[in-house]
């Protein structure tokens, strides 16, 4: 399961952009806003504390921002073809920024600003505004005291810093539909009760029953509506729901190996997850595959060579290593960086090959009748979302930015996103890895034995699909003289990292995997198959465990 511009697009290209994705809300004012209980107590409130915020003898803040986040949650939960848990919670939470100093040099930190308080789940407008008081004096306090140990820390070092604090942005008001849990809860639980029992009702797995461990299935929903107004002029209320169904099931080898596989479908709409019977077929296939793994041999030499990813891998892959490292961190104090991590001095440089192009682009709502978990409308700091190219021809064209500038990008291009009462950071949304040169599967098998070949290896192996952390979960060894394939167990992939990603990709498929990502900060990545020259495939050192001294209940 799992084009962007240099700098801020014009207006008018935003308008050109946004009709053909997510709605633009250029025509609502203050007075639309207000008609919202929740929106109207955080107005109310904001304009108290932007007149009245100042301890005697010290600065009136130059930014407060209110962000209240309405969470409602749904979890349904069973084991082997019984429901064991059901619940559902909704609460409040408000974060409050306050920013003393300037735009230039201000007093956020590396640890992120604000104060947290829990909000009535209520629309008492007395109850909202207290939390938001509350919240608000302590993110104050805070604030000037994170100001004078900033001017002190500034007087310690000679580089100053290579870009203002905090950008000033134009004001956004944007009030989207409120988002509501659309879930048919008993046809669900329902169908992850009976998903749960498979292993011993399907006629194709329960010839096999007596090795499954465990197996288990979940289905979540999730939906938030975020509030956010600052001092700015920014009023944005936004929506979003996300749901995921998941079945889980393990065994072992003869050897103590444990094998783990699962099956999942997320969507951001009740109504495009999995049908009833796809997602049967969907674990029945994994239940058998969890059946060969069992009984399939353990890689034993460790391997230097081509290795060919399904799209559903590679989206992993750029998950895991690319979308990370495009996203723009200030920098340690007294340094010339731009950015941290592995592309902090890789602006302009390849990072890919040549034939591939990356964008990000928050506005596609669908791909291939797919809704996308990662699409959004405005950011977390209330600035509109943009479309920006990350990589042109193999080059590091952009970076993901918020509010917090870097060297070279001195606004936001709309990618701060948040965590359930987090502080917004850059974060992909809809990350979207295209090829000019794409190739059918079968070329992309003959141009892997092909590699092979020149390298005088007798097999090469291809990956199927990943499980935590990029572990191959379905590796398959195959024959260079034949093209024979056997799926085999135990491997670790070593060596795969930004390094590969410049150096190694010869190829890239014509096919897209929809790799929607379920969490706090919903992601979307669409990527292609890629072919890697060169990856060190090795035996995983795992510890295996004694098997089970005798065998499960069986039904009467």
């Amino acid at each position: 399961m799992k084009t962007r511009a240099l700098f801020l697009a014009a207006a008018s290209a935003l308008m050109l952009f946004l009709p053909a994705s997510l709605p633009c809300s250029a025509q609502t004012t203050r007075a639309d806003a207000e008609k919202d209980p929740v929106l109207s107590a955080m107005l109310q409130e904001l304009g108290r504390s932007r007149d009245h915020l100042q301890l005697p003898g010290f600065q009136k803040p130059f930014f407060i921002q209110y962000r209240l986040d309405d969470v409602v949650d749904y979890t349904a939960t069973a084991n082997y073809g019984s429901l064991t848990g059901e619940q559902e919670s909704h609460r409040r939470v408000v974060r409050v920024t306050v920013r003393v100093g300037d735009y230039k040099t201000d007093s956020s930190t590396e640890r992120g600003d604000g104060s947290l308080q829990f909000a009535a789940i209520e629309d008492d407008p007395i109850a909202l505004r207290y939390a938001l008081w509350s919240a608000t004096d302590l993110a104050y306090k805070n604030a000037l005291r994170e100001y004078t140990q900033k001017q002190a820390e500034l007087k310690t070092v000679q580089t100053p810093p290579q870009a203002d604090d905090f950008s000033s942005e134009k004001p956004v008001i944007s009030i989207d539909p409120e988002a509501k849990l659309v879930l048919d809860r008993e046809a669900w639980k329902q169908r992850i009760v009976d998903a749960s029992a498979l292993y011993r009702t399907d006629p194709q797995a329960k010839a096999f029953s007596d090795d499954t461990q465990y197996s288990s299935g979940s289905v979540r929903a999730r939906a938030l509506n975020r509030y956010l107004v600052n001092t700015e002029g920014t009023i944005v209320r936004q929506g979003s729901s996300e749901y995921l169904a998941t079945v889980s099931l393990g065994t072992q080898a003869s050897d103590g190996m444990r094998i783990d596989r699962s099956y999942g479908t997320t969507s951001a709409a009740a109504d495009g997850l999995d049908s009833a019977q796809k997602f049967h077929d969907g674990v029945v296939k994994v239940l058998l595959s969890l059946h060969d793994l069992k009984n399939a041999p353990v890689i034993s030499d460790e391997y230097h060579g081509p290795v060919l990813f399904s799209a559903d891998a590679s989206s992993d892959i750029f998950a895991e290593l690319f979308a990370p490292a495009v996203a723009a961190q200030r920098p340690e104090m007294g340094t010339t960086q731009r950015t941290r991590g592995p592309y902090a001095s890789s602006f302009q440089a390849r990072v890919l090959p040549d034939f591939l192009k990356v964008t990000d682009n928050p506005g596609l709502t669908s791909f291939d009748n797919k809704p996308l978990l990662g699409a959004y409308q405005v950011d977390d700091e209330g600035v509109a979302a943009q479309p920006v190219t990350l990589v042109e021809s193999g080059r590091l064209t952009n970076y993901l930015i918020g509010r917090e500038p870097v060297k070279d990008f001195p606004a936001s291009n709309g990618h701060a996103r948040a965590g359930i009462a987090q502080p917004a950071r850059p974060i992909t949304g809809v990350l979207h890895v295209e090829t000019a040169s794409p190739a059918t599967s079968d070329e992309l098998m003959k141009k892997l034995l092909a590699l092979g070949k020149d390298d005088g290896l007798q097999y090469v192996y291809r990956v199927e699909t990943f499980g935590p952390q990029l572990t191959p979960r379905l590796l398959w060894r195959i024959q260079v003289a034949d093209g024979k394939k056997e799926l085999v167990r135990g491997a670790a992939l070593d060596d795969l990292d930004q390094r590969t990603l410049r150096a190694d990709i010869r190829a890239a498929g014509s096919d897209t995997w929809v790799d929607n990502i379920f969490g706090d900060v919903p992601q979307t990545v669409l990527a292609p198959s890629i072919l890697i020259e060169d990856v060190t495939v090795k035996r995983a050192d795992d510890r295996n465990d004694k098997l089970p001294y005798y065998s499960p209940p069986a039904d009467k």
